[in-house]
């Protein structure tokens, strides 16, 4: 049976990896069945990529369906010399159409500094599908910026069935610094805040949207949570950068607050709308699913614990024992051991 798409390998690169990622997941959804898809997948990166081994994986056979797919992830650093860019391309050439290939690149292939010294500049692989015809088909996936990027968020907005003002869609693109799948991950967490009943607001955004350059205590929160000292680190080390510590030590011990009293709650049989009854603080259901997910890392002696860690912390801050970055980072230490 003749295969329909005569296209064997999509080229898919560029610094936009949110959507890179989703046309890949489009096109792997259009080449077979889910039951199948497993069986007839494989992914392989810089780390587990072997030139040598690339005919083997490309010439398998397809089990159950019309064709197989092969995704190659960032693996052109691993071909600098002329030699194995030539093997390269002469294995992609044998490649048979019952196999499809993504050879993925999260990075423009031609760097800014050399575009701007030679605006024709091609890389070698850019040069060689370009004599492949439709055997072959490229996609650059730019990061989107300024008002593309606003666009780019109100087009994410209606395809999940949101809305979001122009203001609040140009705030948050300010917020994730071009980062769509941050972008994305923010829009869920205010549509549940609106409950899909009405257009994100500037207010919103501003309320419920951390800087992805000022930090966000909740992510701080979370890694204490989950025992990651590397995360908790990085995100109070952001946090540290845009604010002191007379400010973000009280929105620390705040939250640890909040989570004890929801600790306290749930260890009691109570649920949300105690926890809703029992805070003036709380104004919407989404806060409180929120603190309550949190309030689950933790057990209520852990929780107790590092609140009263965090009040020797302050004490030795206030009695000029040590700085109050030096106090909150070995904090931190301490409770992700």
């Amino acid at each position: 049976m003749a295969i329909a798409d005569p296209t064997i390998i999509y080229i898919l690169y560029g610094e936009d990896e949110y959507k890179i990622a989703q046309t890949l997941a489009e096109k792997e959804k259009k080449l077979g069945s889910p039951e199948t898809a497993e069986m007839n997948t494989t992914r392989l990166d810089s780390k587990t990529f072997n030139l040598e081994r690339l005919p083997s994986v490309t010439g398998a056979m397809p089990f159950l369906a019309e064709r197989r797919v092969v995704v190659l992830s960032n693996v052109l650093e691993r071909l600098g010399s002329p030699a194995l860019q030539k093997k390269f391309q002469a294995y992609l050439e044998n490649i048979p159409p019952s196999t499809v290939l993504f050879l993925i690149e999260n990075r423009d292939l031609v760097t800014e500094k050399d575009r701007r010294k030679n605006k024709d500049k091609k890389h070698w692989l850019e040069s060689w599908a370009a004599g492949q015809g439709e055997r072959v088909s490229i996609h650059l996936y730019r990061s989107p910026k300024g008002a593309d990027l606003v666009k780019r968020i109100q087009e994410m907005a209606k395809k999940a069935g949101g809305q979001i003002t122009g203001q609040a869609a140009s705030k948050l693109s300010e917020m994730v610094d071009s980062d769509l799948r941050q972008a994305d991950q923010e829009l869920q967490k205010l549509f549940a805040y609106v409950n899909y009943s009405r257009p994100v607001e500037l207010d919103d955004v501003q309320m419920l949207t951390a800087d992805v350059n000022q930090g966000d205590i909740f992510k701080l929160v979370d890694a204490l949570g989950n025992r990651d000292g590397r995360a908790a680190q990085s995100m109070l080390q952001r946090l540290l950068e845009y604010q002191d510590y007379r400010e973000v030590f009280p929105m620390v011990a705040r939250q640890f607050r909040l989570l004890i009293m929801a600790r306290e709650i749930l260890d009691q049989g109570g649920g949300q709308g105690e926890i809703l009854r029992s805070s003036k603080m709380f104004s919407n259901d989404w806060l409180v699913k929120n603190l309550i997910l949190q309030a689950k890392r933790f057990s209520l002696h852990d929780l107790r614990r590092i609140y009263r860690r965090l009040l020797e912390v302050d004490e030795a801050v206030k009695s000029s024992q040590m700085t109050g970055d030096l106090a909150l980072e070995t904090l931190v230490a301490s409770l992700t051991i």
